[in-house]
């Protein structure tokens, strides 16, 4: 080789690497952008991102499951968290996914569970925005557009205040969906490696929100409808595949959930509507008003406190200046577009609740994904800025409207709406001026009014006052010291709801803690978050979702049961904890004491210690000796007996635990409170008692998954084959990236 052809060789490579950094830098630009302006509602809301269900339940069973992956078990079922115990089935708390499990370690090793539900979650707001970048890129937008609404998304008012701040499953799945949509269609068109798409399908399956699998369906249904009206076969079955791949994947996710409805709440297959966080229509033409506050019943409110429908300040008033024809383009290349926005302004609508999907007004993201990726198109061909006096009139008309409406839910904030409908205007005339003179500034000027939109929205609305703050404390070294003093199993008779006075650190979070956190805490809590519920043992215990109980529960308590004993004894309690004024305690019942009074609580301790410290035996009939009891990590349990008849373990009956004697098997029965109950056979010599639990659905589940897994990677490997072989596919197919470049500043 000489030497010129050397050079050129590695000024060849040199250039390659220019490109490459080019091309990623406005995409890593998104991210950092997006990670910065994450921070701001922690300016005036240090707790932001600790909020409602985040705090109630997400982040302390992140930590619950964190430690346990660290200490080498995998927490399929924890019978010490009672009714949330089941985390398969739960499926919210993303069992299966990778991301999610490395996620729950880091949030054990951290030292405050604020911090660690910021962490996790600006990691999801950043990947959501550089997914939504890649979709508008996959469909033809420039970088520079595709960045300005990429940005948009993530603080969208219901991605924001309800996903991002309390329900964080649902941004969790939410935002590995532009990922599969960007890599399918891509893949479709022979230009990724499909194992891509099954990544990205599997990581929205596996997080474990049934939005979330309904979205990877809608996704894979509108990529194959699009490439099928494209008469694009062989893209179409390659879709079918990776498809495939992607839903065995999860039969393992949620198959427990269903297979587990006989014993929870969640066995419902009706559809109800009665106008519960159900989206209005006319909310979503509301999209560019940051103050805009419907009135619509969510939570405990009847209204909203925070703009839910908000996406982006431009969207409405720069549509005057958008050269709207080039939709018109290739329409069919588009049609997925179009098609799951049509799915999703529908979805949103209703009905309340539908087998395992409730509350419509939570889709509302999903609708926006396709508008952003619409208006990057439009957005991509420049600004028209012929007609000014049309144009402005029209911008000031849209303004005006939004501002009016904006006005008209909440005229008491009239000042609010007509200072962000005058920055709007101010911001528009920005943009317009920008495009005269230099639009490669466009889409700076876009995401500086995205970050001074959303700093003045977080200032005028720091929280969702519709969601429940809790405002529970969160530094782990606190919460040990307030609560090593609770030993065993612990009642807590109290709720502490929405709005309640006493929901701070210097109230009722002194002697007692809501939804899981006292699995946060170390405390093995009777009381406990769940999204499924185990029906039986609630109504025994007068137990609602959060966990909170009604103040008949202390009585219940010392009812004596059919096996002749309390349910105290039954649940084998060690602590009961009574918030001061909500049941009356009086005199301790017979074998118990009080172990410390405050303005808060009273506590109360068991005197003597339970037998058989190390397992769950809670009574046995007069036939039977238990010689041994030992628990294993988790879920199981060994117990050796003389004798025969009926004995109760303190743990719940879920479906799925399995017992049995000398290897031959026992059945294990609901019985009272929904607790595990065995009649064991003659052993006069003696015999040992194995409990496990096989959660139902794995045996197949499991193999499902696997089998989706290789057929991801069969696919995969076939695509690397073919392309070393032959090449990169030759399919005609429409250009995936950069539009003709947009005419001048002043054409029509």
């Amino acid at each position: 080789m000489s030497i010129a052809e050397a050079t050129a060789g590695d000024a060849g490579v040199e250039a390659d690497q220019t490109s490459r950094w080019r091309r990623a830098r406005l995409p890593l630009g998104v991210c950092v952008v997006v990670a910065g302006l994450a921070l701001l509602p922690l300016i005036k809301n240090r707790i932001f991102y600790f909020w409602d269900d985040s705090a109630a339940v997400f982040v302390p069973s992140w930590r619950y499951m964190g430690t346990q992956l660290l200490s080498g078990h995998f927490p399929v079922l924890a019978h010490d968290l009672w009714m949330g115990g089941n985390i398969s089935a739960e499926a919210q708390l993303s069992l299966w996914n990778p991301v999610m499990l490395l996620n729950d370690m880091v949030v054990a090793s951290l030292p405050d569970l604020a911090v660690a539900a910021t962490f996790v979650k600006i990691q999801f707001l950043v990947l959501l925005a550089l997914g939504t970048y890649l979709l508008c890129r996959e469909y033809g937008a420039r970088p520079g557009a595709s960045a300005a609404v990429a940005v948009l998304l993530p603080f969208a008012g219901f991605t924001l205040y309800f996903d991002a701040a309390a329900w964080a499953i649902s941004m969790i799945s939410f935002s590995f969906i532009p990922h599969l949509w960007w890599s399918a269609r891509k893949s479709a068109r022979g230009r990724l490696n499909p194992i891509v798409p099954v990544f990205f399908g599997f990581m929205a399956m596996s997080a474990g929100s049934p939005y979330g699998a309904l979205g990877v369906v809608v996704v894979m249904t509108v990529v194959i409808a699009e490439r099928l009206l494209l008469k694009h076969w062989s893209a179409s079955l390659r879709l079918v595949l990776i498809g495939a791949a992607v839903a065995l994947t999860g039969v393992v996710v949620y198959m427990p959930l269903v297979l587990a409805g006989d014993v929870t709440f969640r066995d419902n297959t009706h559809a109800h509507n009665f106008g519960y966080m159900v989206t209005a229509l006319g909310d979503l033409l509301n999209l560019s008003s940051p103050t805009y506050l419907p009135h619509e019943q969510a939570n405990q409110l009847d209204h909203l406190t925070v703009p839910y429908s908000y996406l982006g300040w431009f969207i409405l008033p720069l549509a005057p200046w958008l050269r709207w024809s080039v939709l018109k383009e290739n329409v069919r290349a588009r049609s997925a577009l179009l098609i799951f926005g049509g799915i999703y302004i529908l979805a949103t609508t209703g009905p309340t609740e539908l087998w395992l999907f409730r509350w419509p007004m939570r889709l509302v993201d999903y609708p926006y994904l396709p508008v952003c990726v619409l208006v990057a198109i439009v957005l991509s061909q420049g600004l028209r800025t012929t007609f000014l006096s049309r144009r402005i009139l029209g911008s000031a008309l849209l303004i005006g409207v939004q501002t009016v409406l904006a006005w008209s839910a909440t005229p008491e904030q009239k000042y609010r709406h007509l200072a962000i409908g005058l920055l709007i205007a101010a911001l528009v005339a920005a943009v317009v001026f920008v495009a005269r003179r230099n639009k490669r500034f466009v889409p700076t000027v876009l995401v500086f009014g995205t970050a001074i939109t959303l700093f003045l929205e977080l200032n005028w609305y720091p929280y969702n006052a519709a969601a429940t703050a809790w405002n529970m404390p969160h530094n782990m070294e606190e919460l040990h010291k307030r609560f090593d003093r609770y030993t065993g199993n612990t009642f807590t008779v109290a709720s502490v709801g929405f709005q309640d006075p006493g929901a701070n650190p210097d109230g009722a979070w002194k002697d007692m803690l809501a939804g899981s956190m006292y699995a946060a805490a170390g405390v093995k809590s009777v009381n406990s978050y769940t999204g499924i519920g185990f029906v039986k043992f609630m109504n025994a215990l007068c137990l609602g979702q959060s966990g909170a109980s009604c103040a008949e529960s202390y009585k219940k308590l010392w009812e004596v049961q059919p096996e002749g004993v309390s349910l105290a004894d039954l649940l084998r309690l060690e602590t009961v904890v009574v918030r001061k004024g909500y049941a009356t305690v009086g005199t301790p019942p017979p074998g118990w004491r009080v172990l410390s009074t405050d303005d808060q609580a009273t506590v109360l301790r068991r005197i003597d210690p339970l037998p058989w410290p190390n397992g769950t035996v809670s009574w046995t009939d007069s036939g039977v000796t238990v010689t041994a009891d030992q628990q294993q990590p988790l879920t199981g349990e060994t117990l050796s007996y003389k004798g025969s008849g009926k004995i109760v373990l303190a743990g719940l009956a879920w479906p799925g635990m399995t017992a049995s004697v000398n290897g031959v098997a026992v059945p294990v029965q609901i019985g009272t409170a929904g607790l595990m109950t065995l009649d064991l056979p003659s052993a006069p010599q003696g015999a040992t008692l194995e409990v496990t639990f096989d959660e139902p659905g794995f045996s197949y589940g499991i193999p499902l998954l696997i089998v989706g897994l290789l057929l991801g990677l069969g696919h995969g490997g076939a695509y690397w084959y073919v392309r070393r072989r032959r090449g990169p596919s030759d399919e005609p197919t429409e250009p995936a990236a950069d539009l003709p470049e947009p005419a001048g500043a002043g054409a029509r």
